[in-house]
């Protein structure tokens, strides 16, 4: 039965209610149809989804410790390489590349700030609980940073996706994963500076001896060419990050922070 409402013309309680909410509202009851009518102008209001737990990692002391070079280097890199078998001057060559750049890479690439534009230019798993896939593509923005320079970032497909996606992001995570749109001489600087630790890796951290001959001079021309140098020495922003990131390295070499650990040599020996 439809039961009429004293003062709106016989309008009945359902009629009240809107289209989508007529089944909800039991016949002879005004204060209903006004109270779904006044739910349906007004937005559901959905709980924000918890921000994700940044997942534990280990402490820096430990991470420097991990980063330095391993014993046996300190009989004889870098100065001494007839000292050492080729296959441990090459281990000693590789370690310190990855040392200096942990801990210079800032100087070229700087620190994440809240509101920073972020492209995820390699895919990774998230630093958090979540364990989530971050894809390749994907932009976002910094939401805020901790005091370790870890960030978390909201992610999301392309500017039209509302699914947006929290999560937290290490540094060294965004240093090997992620690119600035924002600051595109940083990211040509730190493309300059990454090319030519691979020149220097691939010939075995050997560059002095190599310009001793034409023939090595020649190959490392090559290498800084195709890593594009003399383009980032020629403006002068990118050289100043260039130039910060090899005084770093220098200031690193000179306080032994990536050096073996001390009697590490009379372990070797033993």
């Amino acid at each position: 039965a439809v039961w009429p409402m004293p003062g709106v013309g016989g309008a009945s309680c359902a009629a009240m209610a809107p289209a989508r909410m007529r089944g909800l509202a039991p016949a002879g009851c005004p204060l209903w149809a006004a109270a779904l009518a006044a739910l349906a102008r007004s937005p559901l209001v959905v709980a924000a989804p918890a921000a994700p737990v940044k997942a534990p990692k280990p402490l820096r002391k430990e991470t420097d410790k991990a980063l330095r070079l391993e014993s046996g280097c300190s009989a004889c890199f870098p100065h001494s390489k007839e000292s050492c078998a080729e296959e441990q001057w090459n281990r000693c060559c590789e370690q310190e590349i990855v040392c200096h750049n942990h801990h210079c890479r800032e100087e070229v690439l700087g620190q994440l700030q809240a509101n920073t534009k972020v492209r995820v230019r390699a895919g990774f798993v998230s630093d958090d609980d979540a364990r989530a896939e971050v894809a390749k593509g994907m932009i976002g923005r910094v939401v805020r940073t901790d005091s370790e320079g870890d960030a978390l970032i909201k992610f999301w497909h392309d500017n039209y996706d509302e699914e947006v996606l929290r999560h937290w992001v290490y540094r060294q995570t965004f240093w090997e994963k992620l690119e600035l749109p924002e600051r595109p001489v940083r990211m040509r600087a730190s493309r300059v500076t990454s090319c030519m630790d691979n020149c220097t890796l691939s010939m075995n951290c050997n560059m002095g001896e190599l310009s001793r001959t034409r023939k090595g001079q020649k190959k490392i021309q090559a290498c800084m060419k195709e890593c594009k140098f003399e383009e980032c020495q020629s403006e002068e922003e990118c050289k100043s990050f260039a130039e910060a990131y090899a005084g770093c390295k220098q200031r690193i070499s000179e306080t032994k922070v990536c050096s073996p650990p001390a009697g590490a040599s009379v372990e070797a020996e033993l």
